[in-house]
Protein backbone atom coordinates (compact mmCIF):
# COMPACT_ATOMS: atom_id res chain seq x y z
CA UNK A 1 0.00 0.00 0.00
CA UNK A 2 1.39 3.75 -0.85
CA UNK A 3 2.21 5.83 1.93
CA UNK A 4 0.76 9.56 0.04
CA UNK A 5 2.42 10.75 3.33
CA UNK A 6 6.27 9.92 2.99
CA UNK A 7 8.71 12.20 2.64
CA UNK A 8 9.23 11.24 -1.08
CA UNK A 9 5.68 12.22 -1.81
CA UNK A 10 5.95 15.43 0.12
CA UNK A 11 8.77 16.23 -1.80
CA UNK A 12 7.12 16.01 -5.24
CA UNK A 13 4.01 18.04 -3.71
CA UNK A 14 6.72 20.73 -2.71
CA UNK A 15 8.38 20.16 -6.62
CA UNK A 16 4.92 20.92 -8.48
CA UNK A 17 4.22 23.57 -6.20
CA UNK A 18 7.67 25.49 -6.89
CA UNK A 19 7.12 24.96 -10.49
CA UNK A 20 3.93 25.83 -10.63
CA UNK A 21 4.69 29.38 -9.11
CA UNK A 22 8.35 29.58 -11.61
CA UNK A 23 5.37 28.90 -14.79
CA UNK A 24 3.30 32.13 -13.11
CA UNK A 25 5.85 34.08 -12.73
CA UNK A 26 6.93 33.62 -16.11
CA UNK A 27 3.78 33.83 -17.49
CA UNK A 28 3.21 37.42 -15.53
CA UNK A 29 6.78 39.05 -16.79
CA UNK A 30 5.73 37.53 -20.44
CA UNK A 31 2.30 39.28 -19.99
CA UNK A 32 4.11 42.63 -18.53
CA UNK A 33 6.90 42.83 -21.32
CA UNK A 34 5.62 41.60 -24.43
CA UNK A 35 1.78 42.87 -23.90
CA UNK A 36 2.41 45.65 -21.78
CA UNK A 37 5.65 46.78 -22.06
CA UNK A 38 5.09 49.48 -24.28
CA UNK A 39 2.56 50.77 -22.35
CA UNK A 40 5.12 50.92 -19.40
CA UNK A 41 7.50 52.31 -21.07
CA UNK A 42 5.19 54.85 -22.05
CA UNK A 43 4.31 55.77 -18.58
CA UNK A 44 5.62 59.66 -17.70
CA UNK A 45 6.68 58.57 -14.14
CA UNK A 46 9.43 55.60 -15.87
CA UNK A 47 12.74 56.32 -14.64
CA UNK A 48 14.14 55.63 -17.54
CA UNK A 49 12.12 58.08 -19.73
CA UNK A 50 12.57 60.52 -17.09
CA UNK A 51 16.65 60.32 -17.07
CA UNK A 52 16.54 59.97 -20.64
CA UNK A 53 14.56 62.85 -21.36
CA UNK A 54 16.40 64.48 -18.41
CA UNK A 55 20.11 63.71 -20.28
CA UNK A 56 18.67 65.03 -24.13
CA UNK A 57 20.90 68.27 -25.35
CA UNK A 58 17.98 69.86 -27.30
CA UNK A 59 19.63 71.95 -30.56
CA UNK A 60 19.84 75.47 -30.25
CA UNK A 61 17.71 77.93 -31.54
CA UNK A 62 18.84 80.61 -33.57
CA UNK A 63 18.05 84.20 -35.34
CA UNK A 64 18.11 85.15 -38.98
CA UNK A 65 22.06 86.46 -38.39
CA UNK A 66 22.92 83.22 -36.02
CA UNK A 67 22.78 84.79 -32.59
CA UNK A 68 21.50 81.93 -29.89
CA UNK A 69 18.25 82.63 -29.22
CA UNK A 70 17.89 79.12 -27.12
CA UNK A 71 20.24 76.62 -25.92
CA UNK A 72 21.01 73.58 -23.52
CA UNK A 73 23.78 74.09 -21.39
CA UNK A 74 25.03 72.61 -18.25
CA UNK A 75 27.05 69.55 -17.11
CA UNK A 76 25.17 66.12 -18.40
CA UNK A 77 23.56 64.99 -15.21
CA UNK A 78 22.23 68.51 -14.79
CA UNK A 79 21.13 70.29 -18.23
CA UNK A 80 19.57 73.48 -18.25
CA UNK A 81 17.24 75.16 -21.10
CA UNK A 82 18.82 78.53 -21.72
CA UNK A 83 17.32 82.05 -23.41
CA UNK A 84 19.38 84.61 -23.62
CA UNK A 85 17.18 87.10 -24.97
CA UNK A 86 14.27 86.81 -22.67
CA UNK A 87 11.96 89.14 -24.54
CA UNK A 88 11.96 86.71 -27.75
CA UNK A 89 9.51 84.48 -25.90
CA UNK A 90 6.35 83.97 -28.02
CA UNK A 91 7.64 82.69 -31.27
CA UNK A 92 10.42 81.09 -29.21
CA UNK A 93 8.41 79.64 -26.70
CA UNK A 94 9.72 77.00 -23.99
CA UNK A 95 10.47 73.73 -22.85
CA UNK A 96 10.19 72.54 -19.47
CA UNK A 97 10.29 69.19 -18.49
CA UNK A 98 7.54 69.45 -15.77
CA UNK A 99 5.03 72.32 -17.75
CA UNK A 100 5.74 70.74 -21.81
CA UNK A 101 6.56 73.09 -24.87
CA UNK A 102 5.63 75.95 -26.61
CA UNK A 103 6.21 78.13 -29.69
CA UNK A 104 9.32 76.77 -32.22
CA UNK A 105 9.84 74.48 -29.35
CA UNK A 106 7.00 72.54 -29.80
CA UNK A 107 6.50 72.90 -33.39
CA UNK A 108 10.35 71.93 -34.11
CA UNK A 109 10.18 69.84 -30.91
CA UNK A 110 11.05 66.06 -32.86
CA UNK A 111 14.56 67.93 -34.94
CA UNK A 112 15.30 69.86 -31.86
CA UNK A 113 15.39 66.57 -29.49
CA UNK A 114 16.88 64.75 -32.19
CA UNK A 115 13.86 62.40 -32.55
CA UNK A 116 14.38 61.57 -36.16
CA UNK A 117 17.87 60.39 -36.69
CA UNK A 118 18.51 57.53 -38.39
CA UNK A 119 18.01 53.93 -37.13
CA UNK A 120 21.74 53.26 -37.30
CA UNK A 121 21.99 56.32 -35.76
CA UNK A 122 19.54 55.47 -32.96
CA UNK A 123 21.12 51.70 -32.07
CA UNK A 124 24.56 53.28 -32.01
CA UNK A 125 23.81 55.75 -29.14
CA UNK A 126 21.42 53.39 -27.79
CA UNK A 127 24.67 50.44 -27.56
CA UNK A 128 26.93 53.05 -25.78
CA UNK A 129 24.72 55.11 -23.41
CA UNK A 130 25.42 58.23 -25.25
CA UNK A 131 22.59 61.33 -24.57
CA UNK A 132 20.32 62.17 -27.30
CA UNK A 133 21.58 65.24 -29.40
CA UNK A 134 19.52 67.74 -31.05
CA UNK A 135 19.59 69.64 -34.00
CA UNK A 136 19.52 73.32 -34.48
CA UNK A 137 16.71 75.38 -36.31
CA UNK A 138 17.26 79.10 -37.55
CA UNK A 139 14.21 81.12 -37.52
CA UNK A 140 13.80 84.41 -39.37
CA UNK A 141 13.54 86.62 -36.47
CA UNK A 142 16.17 89.26 -35.65
CA UNK A 143 17.09 89.15 -32.01
CA UNK A 144 18.16 92.98 -32.07
CA UNK A 145 14.78 94.08 -33.78
CA UNK A 146 12.50 91.69 -31.90
CA UNK A 147 14.61 93.73 -28.24
CA UNK A 148 13.85 97.19 -29.85
CA UNK A 149 10.13 96.33 -30.18
CA UNK A 150 9.42 94.66 -27.26
CA UNK A 151 11.05 97.77 -25.30
CA UNK A 152 8.89 100.28 -27.56
CA UNK A 153 6.09 98.67 -25.42
CA UNK A 154 6.71 99.49 -22.55
CA UNK A 155 4.16 98.30 -19.60
CA UNK A 156 1.53 98.74 -22.33
CA UNK A 157 -0.84 95.36 -23.46
CA UNK A 158 -0.53 94.31 -27.25
CA UNK A 159 0.76 92.40 -29.90
CA UNK A 160 3.62 93.47 -32.86
CA UNK A 161 4.73 91.93 -36.24
CA UNK A 162 7.13 92.97 -38.47
CA UNK A 163 7.20 91.27 -41.65
CA UNK A 164 9.51 91.21 -44.92
CA UNK A 165 6.87 91.98 -48.05
CA UNK A 166 8.41 89.82 -51.08
CA UNK A 167 9.43 86.80 -48.68
CA UNK A 168 7.20 87.03 -45.67
CA UNK A 169 10.14 86.34 -43.46
CA UNK A 170 8.72 87.46 -39.69
CA UNK A 171 11.49 89.67 -38.20
CA UNK A 172 9.86 90.40 -35.28
CA UNK A 173 6.90 89.28 -33.23
CA UNK A 174 5.92 90.80 -29.86
CA UNK A 175 3.18 89.88 -27.62
CA UNK A 176 3.51 92.44 -24.00
CA UNK A 177 3.13 91.55 -21.75
CA UNK A 178 5.27 88.48 -22.53
CA UNK A 179 7.18 86.02 -20.08
CA UNK A 180 10.73 84.99 -19.01
CA UNK A 181 11.31 81.24 -20.52
CA UNK A 182 13.89 80.96 -18.05
CA UNK A 183 11.54 81.49 -15.08
CA UNK A 184 9.08 79.25 -16.63
CA UNK A 185 8.98 76.77 -13.87
CA UNK A 186 9.38 78.92 -10.57
CA UNK A 187 6.57 81.39 -12.40
CA UNK A 188 4.13 79.15 -14.11
CA UNK A 189 1.13 78.98 -11.82
CA UNK A 190 1.05 83.16 -11.30
CA UNK A 191 1.22 82.97 -15.63
CA UNK A 192 -1.43 80.70 -16.03
CA UNK A 193 -3.67 82.76 -12.89
CA UNK A 194 -2.65 86.18 -14.44
CA UNK A 195 -5.89 88.22 -16.08
CA UNK A 196 -3.08 89.77 -18.51
CA UNK A 197 -2.60 86.46 -19.97
CA UNK A 198 1.77 86.13 -20.69
CA UNK A 199 1.43 83.16 -21.94
CA UNK A 200 -0.59 83.94 -24.88
CA UNK A 201 0.60 84.70 -28.17
CA UNK A 202 -0.95 88.06 -28.85
CA UNK A 203 0.74 88.59 -32.47
CA UNK A 204 -0.94 85.51 -33.92
CA UNK A 205 -3.64 83.92 -31.46
CA UNK A 206 -5.25 87.46 -30.09
CA UNK A 207 -8.13 88.28 -31.98
CA UNK A 208 -9.34 91.41 -31.57
CA UNK A 209 -12.10 93.49 -33.50
CA UNK A 210 -10.90 95.16 -36.30
CA UNK A 211 -12.60 98.48 -36.72
CA UNK A 212 -11.37 100.85 -39.34
CA UNK A 213 -8.41 98.62 -39.89
CA UNK A 214 -10.44 96.84 -42.35
CA UNK A 215 -10.84 100.02 -44.63
CA UNK A 216 -7.73 99.83 -46.45
CA UNK A 217 -8.68 96.24 -47.89
CA UNK A 218 -12.38 96.56 -48.66
CA UNK A 219 -11.76 99.68 -50.48
CA UNK A 220 -9.02 98.08 -52.19
CA UNK A 221 -11.34 95.18 -53.51
CA UNK A 222 -14.34 97.98 -54.41
CA UNK A 223 -11.62 100.09 -56.52
CA UNK A 224 -10.43 96.43 -58.29
CA UNK A 225 -14.33 95.84 -58.82
CA UNK A 226 -14.84 99.20 -60.20
CA UNK A 227 -17.74 99.51 -57.26
CA UNK A 228 -15.84 102.64 -56.79
CA UNK A 229 -13.57 105.10 -58.29
CA UNK A 230 -11.18 107.03 -55.50
CA UNK A 231 -12.16 110.21 -56.96
CA UNK A 232 -15.79 109.44 -56.89
CA UNK A 233 -17.87 112.15 -54.85
CA UNK A 234 -19.38 110.63 -51.28
CA UNK A 235 -22.31 112.13 -49.90
CA UNK A 236 -22.99 112.75 -46.40
CA UNK A 237 -19.42 111.49 -45.94
CA UNK A 238 -19.45 112.47 -41.79
CA UNK A 239 -22.63 111.06 -41.11
CA UNK A 240 -23.12 109.72 -38.13
CA UNK A 241 -22.50 106.17 -36.91
CA UNK A 242 -23.63 104.31 -34.00
CA UNK A 243 -22.13 101.35 -32.47
CA UNK A 244 -22.01 99.98 -29.70
CA UNK A 245 -24.30 102.58 -28.22
CA UNK A 246 -21.99 104.62 -29.02
CA UNK A 247 -22.47 107.37 -32.24
CA UNK A 248 -18.78 107.31 -34.34
CA UNK A 249 -18.15 109.73 -37.24
CA UNK A 250 -14.98 110.34 -39.47
CA UNK A 251 -11.45 109.87 -36.99
CA UNK A 252 -10.62 113.97 -38.66
CA UNK A 253 -12.80 116.16 -40.18
CA UNK A 254 -12.66 115.13 -44.29
CA UNK A 255 -13.51 118.25 -46.61
CA UNK A 256 -17.05 119.41 -47.03
CA UNK A 257 -17.27 117.92 -50.46
CA UNK A 258 -15.23 114.63 -50.20
CA UNK A 259 -14.09 111.62 -52.02
CA UNK A 260 -13.40 107.62 -51.31
CA UNK A 261 -9.51 108.67 -51.00
CA UNK A 262 -10.90 111.25 -48.32
CA UNK A 263 -13.18 108.89 -46.77
CA UNK A 264 -9.81 106.62 -45.99
CA UNK A 265 -7.70 109.58 -45.37
CA UNK A 266 -9.97 110.46 -42.35
CA UNK A 267 -11.71 107.03 -41.34
CA UNK A 268 -15.09 108.12 -42.20
CA UNK A 269 -17.23 104.40 -41.07
CA UNK A 270 -20.75 106.10 -42.83
CA UNK A 271 -19.54 105.54 -46.82
CA UNK A 272 -18.16 102.51 -45.43
CA UNK A 273 -21.99 101.24 -44.34
CA UNK A 274 -22.94 102.32 -47.02
CA UNK A 275 -19.96 100.22 -49.67
CA UNK A 276 -20.56 97.35 -47.44
CA UNK A 277 -24.79 97.13 -47.92
CA UNK A 278 -23.77 96.99 -51.32
CA UNK A 279 -21.64 94.54 -51.85
CA UNK A 280 -23.52 92.32 -49.33
CA UNK A 281 -22.40 89.65 -46.56
CA UNK A 282 -21.05 87.75 -49.58
CA UNK A 283 -18.90 89.76 -51.15
CA UNK A 284 -17.40 91.07 -47.35
CA UNK A 285 -17.13 87.30 -46.94
CA UNK A 286 -15.03 86.89 -50.33
CA UNK A 287 -12.77 90.09 -49.34
CA UNK A 288 -12.18 88.93 -45.98
CA UNK A 289 -11.15 85.47 -46.82
CA UNK A 290 -8.91 86.73 -50.14
CA UNK A 291 -7.05 88.83 -47.52
CA UNK A 292 -6.30 85.98 -45.13
CA UNK A 293 -8.40 88.04 -42.63
CA UNK A 294 -10.60 84.61 -41.78
CA UNK A 295 -8.50 81.89 -41.85
CA UNK A 296 -5.57 81.08 -39.68
CA UNK A 297 -1.60 81.57 -41.14
CA UNK A 298 0.46 78.63 -41.91
CA UNK A 299 3.07 78.51 -39.30
CA UNK A 300 4.93 76.37 -36.65
CA UNK A 301 3.42 77.63 -34.30
CA UNK A 302 0.01 77.25 -32.37
CA UNK A 303 -2.18 79.44 -34.60
CA UNK A 304 -5.62 77.35 -33.73
CA UNK A 305 -8.21 80.47 -33.71
CA UNK A 306 -11.94 79.81 -32.07
CA UNK A 307 -14.35 78.82 -34.94
CA UNK A 308 -15.26 81.57 -36.72
CA UNK A 309 -18.71 82.74 -36.74
CA UNK A 310 -20.57 83.61 -39.85
CA UNK A 311 -20.84 87.27 -40.65
CA UNK A 312 -24.72 88.76 -39.54
CA UNK A 313 -24.78 92.12 -40.70
CA UNK A 314 -23.22 94.11 -43.40
CA UNK A 315 -23.47 97.30 -41.88
CA UNK A 316 -21.17 96.49 -39.33
CA UNK A 317 -19.28 94.37 -41.05
CA UNK A 318 -18.15 97.02 -43.25
CA UNK A 319 -17.11 98.85 -40.36
CA UNK A 320 -15.30 95.61 -38.57
CA UNK A 321 -17.66 95.72 -35.75
CA UNK A 322 -18.96 92.34 -36.63
CA UNK A 323 -18.21 89.31 -35.81
CA UNK A 324 -14.55 89.00 -37.89
CA UNK A 325 -11.55 89.20 -35.03
CA UNK A 326 -8.36 89.06 -36.45
CA UNK A 327 -4.43 89.13 -35.19
CA UNK A 328 -1.72 91.16 -35.78
CA UNK A 329 -0.46 88.98 -38.14
CA UNK A 330 -3.29 88.09 -40.55
CA UNK A 331 -3.48 92.32 -40.61
CA UNK A 332 0.38 92.38 -40.98
CA UNK A 333 0.14 89.77 -43.90
CA UNK A 334 -3.07 91.45 -45.94
CA UNK A 335 -0.95 94.97 -45.52
CA UNK A 336 1.83 92.90 -47.34
CA UNK A 337 -0.63 92.59 -49.79
CA UNK A 338 -1.03 96.27 -50.43
CA UNK A 339 2.77 96.60 -50.30
CA UNK A 340 3.25 93.82 -52.52
CA UNK A 341 1.44 94.88 -55.18
CA UNK A 342 -1.65 92.54 -54.53
CA UNK A 343 -0.17 89.64 -54.09
CA UNK A 344 -0.92 87.82 -50.42
CA UNK A 345 2.17 86.57 -48.90
CA UNK A 346 2.78 83.53 -47.00
CA UNK A 347 4.34 83.45 -43.71
CA UNK A 348 8.02 82.27 -42.83
CA UNK A 349 9.25 82.26 -39.66
CA UNK A 350 12.21 79.23 -40.62
CA UNK A 351 14.60 79.90 -42.57
CA UNK A 352 17.33 76.28 -41.83
CA UNK A 353 17.46 73.28 -39.80
CA UNK A 354 20.51 71.39 -39.51
CA UNK A 355 20.72 67.92 -41.17
CA UNK A 356 22.04 64.94 -39.39
CA UNK A 357 25.55 65.82 -40.94
CA UNK A 358 25.71 69.53 -39.23
CA UNK A 359 25.22 71.44 -42.06
CA UNK A 360 22.05 73.97 -41.98
CA UNK A 361 19.97 73.23 -45.11
CA UNK A 362 17.48 76.34 -45.97
CA UNK A 363 13.75 75.71 -45.63
CA UNK A 364 12.01 76.46 -49.18
CA UNK A 365 10.02 79.12 -48.96
CA UNK A 366 6.11 78.24 -50.07
CA UNK A 367 5.31 79.73 -52.78
CA UNK A 368 2.61 82.96 -52.92
CA UNK A 369 -0.73 82.48 -52.60
CA UNK A 370 -1.54 84.57 -55.71
CA UNK A 371 -3.52 87.68 -56.36
CA UNK A 372 -5.81 89.28 -54.11
CA UNK A 373 -6.58 92.69 -55.87
CA UNK A 374 -4.45 94.02 -59.07
CA UNK A 375 -1.16 95.93 -58.58
CA UNK A 376 -3.01 98.87 -59.89
CA UNK A 377 -5.59 98.96 -57.43
CA UNK A 378 -3.02 98.13 -54.82
CA UNK A 379 -0.88 100.92 -55.54
CA UNK A 380 -3.82 103.22 -55.36
CA UNK A 381 -4.32 102.81 -52.25
CA UNK A 382 -1.00 103.36 -50.90
CA UNK A 383 -0.77 106.43 -52.64
CA UNK A 384 -3.70 108.07 -51.14
CA UNK A 385 -2.56 106.72 -47.65
CA UNK A 386 0.99 107.88 -48.37
CA UNK A 387 2.17 111.59 -46.64
CA UNK A 388 5.28 112.59 -47.68
CA UNK A 389 7.58 109.72 -47.22
CA UNK A 390 5.33 107.54 -44.86
CA UNK A 391 2.80 105.68 -45.48
CA UNK A 392 1.00 105.29 -42.24
CA UNK A 393 -2.82 104.47 -40.83
CA UNK A 394 -3.56 104.90 -37.59
CA UNK A 395 -6.77 104.00 -36.06
CA UNK A 396 -8.50 103.04 -32.86
CA UNK A 397 -11.35 100.22 -32.94
CA UNK A 398 -13.94 99.47 -30.65
CA UNK A 399 -13.83 96.08 -29.22
CA UNK A 400 -16.86 96.32 -26.61
CA UNK A 401 -18.86 98.85 -24.39
CA UNK A 402 -15.80 99.85 -22.34
CA UNK A 403 -12.76 98.59 -24.61
CA UNK A 404 -10.79 100.77 -27.35
CA UNK A 405 -7.54 99.51 -29.04
CA UNK A 406 -5.11 101.57 -30.80
CA UNK A 407 -3.71 100.16 -34.49
CA UNK A 408 -0.99 101.44 -36.65
CA UNK A 409 -0.04 100.23 -39.79
CA UNK A 410 2.88 101.10 -42.08
CA UNK A 411 4.37 100.45 -44.87
CA UNK A 412 8.06 101.25 -45.66
CA UNK A 413 9.83 102.68 -47.31
CA UNK A 414 6.52 104.58 -49.07
CA UNK A 415 7.49 104.83 -52.63
CA UNK A 416 8.74 101.10 -52.49
CA UNK A 417 7.46 98.99 -49.85
CA UNK A 418 9.76 95.87 -48.07
CA UNK A 419 8.41 95.67 -44.41
CA UNK A 420 4.70 95.49 -43.48
CA UNK A 421 4.37 97.20 -39.63
CA UNK A 422 1.65 96.03 -37.61
CA UNK A 423 1.26 97.26 -33.96
CA UNK A 424 -2.32 97.09 -31.81
CA UNK A 425 -2.49 98.44 -28.19
CA UNK A 426 -4.80 97.13 -26.14
CA UNK A 427 -7.18 99.72 -24.23
CA UNK A 428 -5.97 103.01 -25.36
CA UNK A 429 -7.12 105.60 -27.74
CA UNK A 430 -3.73 107.36 -27.21
CA UNK A 431 -3.16 107.03 -30.99
CA UNK A 432 0.30 109.12 -30.84
CA UNK A 433 1.82 106.78 -28.34
CA UNK A 434 0.61 103.52 -30.96
CA UNK A 435 2.06 105.33 -34.07
CA UNK A 436 5.65 106.15 -31.85
CA UNK A 437 6.29 102.31 -31.08
CA UNK A 438 5.65 101.70 -34.84
CA UNK A 439 7.65 104.52 -35.68
CA UNK A 440 10.56 102.96 -33.60
CA UNK A 441 10.24 99.89 -35.21
CA UNK A 442 10.78 101.41 -39.02
CA UNK A 443 13.53 103.35 -37.64
CA UNK A 444 15.55 100.45 -36.39
CA UNK A 445 14.70 98.06 -39.51
CA UNK A 446 16.14 100.96 -42.10
CA UNK A 447 18.63 102.14 -39.66
CA UNK A 448 20.15 98.38 -40.15
CA UNK A 449 20.14 98.60 -44.03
Amino acid sequence: MNDFSSPQTQLHKMQRVILLGFLAVALSLLFWVVARGDAILARDDNPRLVEAELRIQRGRILDRNGVVLAETIGEPDALLRNYPFPAIGPAVGYYSFRHGTAGIEAGFDAILRGEDEEFTAVLNRELLHTPQIGRDVQLTLDAALQTTAEALFGNEQGGLVLLEIESGNILAMVSHPGYNPNLLDENFDELVADETAPLLNRAVQGQYQPGLVLQPFILAAALDADRIQLDGTVLNVNRPVLVSEEVKQCQTAPPDSSTWADVLRHRCPGPMQDLADRLGLAGLDDIFLRFGLATPPELPLNTELPEIEPLNDPLQAGIGQDTLTVSPLQVALALATLGNDGRLPTPQLVTAVQDENGIMQPQLATISSGDVVTSRAARDIRQVLTTGSSLNFTVFALSGPDSRNGWHLALTPAEQPQYAIVVVVENNEDLELVKEIGMGVKTAVLHQE
